[in-house]
């Protein structure tokens, strides 16, 4: 399975005139309290474009402008006007522009959005549930944003009403193209933490990724005992990395151990900006309560119980694309040396159909995804090679 970062850094060309954006909260108080749902570490929220019916909202604070889902645009009727380029994880796509939007959330409005307009299909195919609209700066920078991950909760202030986090630590922001950065440390096996300014990105579902030139720079690879091919797609299409642990991510006074990193290869699409080290993502983040002020250029961090958590990757050495159709079946593409798959007798090509009896058009592929994350389980699977079917079983073990 691969992991997804959504980063869209949104060139538009300019467009007609709109009023100026602004946020309305139900509440005198100026908060509204919205519950959300965490699936693939992605924060997903019910809401509506205008009068539409309930949408999924994603909220990405790797999103330097709000967009919408070229698709679902259509859909829905919105005016499309010539737009730019989104520069994403995967690469740079073309961008339409609509304006005059109203994104309606729990106790909250903006109005007179302007959005882009994003080819995501192909991502939605990938983790099972539609990503209809993408906010990130957009409303990040005229509120107070807080991020309960253990209550799925979201905390969205009026800034002038916004009481600083009793007893969170502290981080200063940094901003480039409309994203949030912050200092932290890494630490590759033998070697002395590593300091490098990071990209915060609830938009990826990944725990750390390194830029490619860092990666060169340090040497990486010489010092991580084992690595492995994965395929991580986003805005823009999908490219291979390797994955594999480092020793420590630290990131204020918070010590996160032995996380799953990415090591970014030269090639199309951006992580984080020119000259920086990464990406921080959502299964970092997770571990977290986070509170973003984007006008003082802070935030704030409280561990909750995922805090020690250990991370893990795929155990059973199947990389795999979900087909386009009713079926959402599972292509191999390739397989992991040594790992249970290569050992079960699956190969390129064939096309796994149902996990444990279940067929896959009933199973998100993202909870596939998980079912492969733990350690020590056996699994029945249903495996096509051309007209023939066969029933494989593989038990799972940790590769990195």
């Amino acid at each position: 399975m691969r992991s997804l970062a959504l980063i869209a850094l949104v060139a538009l060309l300019p467009g007609p005139a709109a009023a100026e954006p602004r946020l309305v909260f139900e509440s005198p108080a100026g908060v509204a309290e919205i519950p959300f749902q965490l699936y693939g570490n992605h924060i997903y929220v019910r809401g509506r474009v205008g009068d539409s019916d309930s949408l999924w909202i994603v909220l990405d604070t790797g999103a330097s402008s709000a967009s919408i889902s070229e698709s679902k645009a259509k859909a829905l009727g919105l005016a499309i006007a010539p737009g730019g380029t989104s520069n994403g994880a995967g690469g740079i796509v073309q961008s339409g522009i609509v304006t005059g939007v109203r994104i309606r959330m729990p106790g909250l409005e903006m109005v007179d959005e302007r959005l882009s307009t994003l080819p995501i299909d192909a991502i939605e195919l990938q983790t099972g549930r539609p990503m209809d609209v993408i906010v990130g700066h957009d409303l990040l920078s005229r509120a107070v944003v807080e991020i309960d991950y253990a209550a799925r909760l979201l905390r969205i202030t009026d800034p002038a009403k916004f009481k600083t986090p009793h007893g969170a630590a502290s981080l200063p922001l940094t901003f480039k193209q409309n994203l949030p950065y912050t200092k932290a440390s890494f630490t590759l096996p033998g070697r002395k933490p590593v300091e490098g300014v990071f990209v915060l990105d609830a938009g990826a579902s990944t725990a750390l990724t390194l830029g490619p030139d860092v990666v060169e720079r340090e040497k990486a690879l010489d010092a991580v005992p084992k690595t492995l091919r994965s395929r991580n797609g986003g805005v823009g299409g999908v490219v291979e990395n390797r994955i594999g642990r480092i020793d420590r991510l630290q990131l204020g006074p918070y010590s996160v151990q032995a996380p799953v990193t990415v090591f970014r290869r030269p090639g199309p699409g951006a992580i984080s900006a020119p000259g920086t080290a990464g990406n921080i993502g959502g299964e970092v983040l997770r571990r977290f309560t986070v509170t973003f002020d984007y006008r003082k250029s802070r935030m704030w961090l409280t561990p909750n119980a995922a805090l020690t958590e250990p991370f893990e990757a795929d155990m059973t050495g199947l990389v795999t694309s979900v087909l386009p159709d009713s079926t959402r079946a599972l292509r191999v593409l390739w397989l992991q040396d040594d790992s249970p798959a290569t050992e079960s007798g699956i190969a390129p090509d064939d096309v796994i159909e149902a996990v444990d009896g279940t067929p896959m058009a009933q199973l998100a592929p993202l909870a596939v995804r998980e079912m492969f994350r733990q350690p020590g389980k056996t699994h029945r699977l249903t495996v096509r090679r051309g007209s023939e079917r066969r029933e494989v079983t593989l038990t799972t073990r940790r590769l990195i």
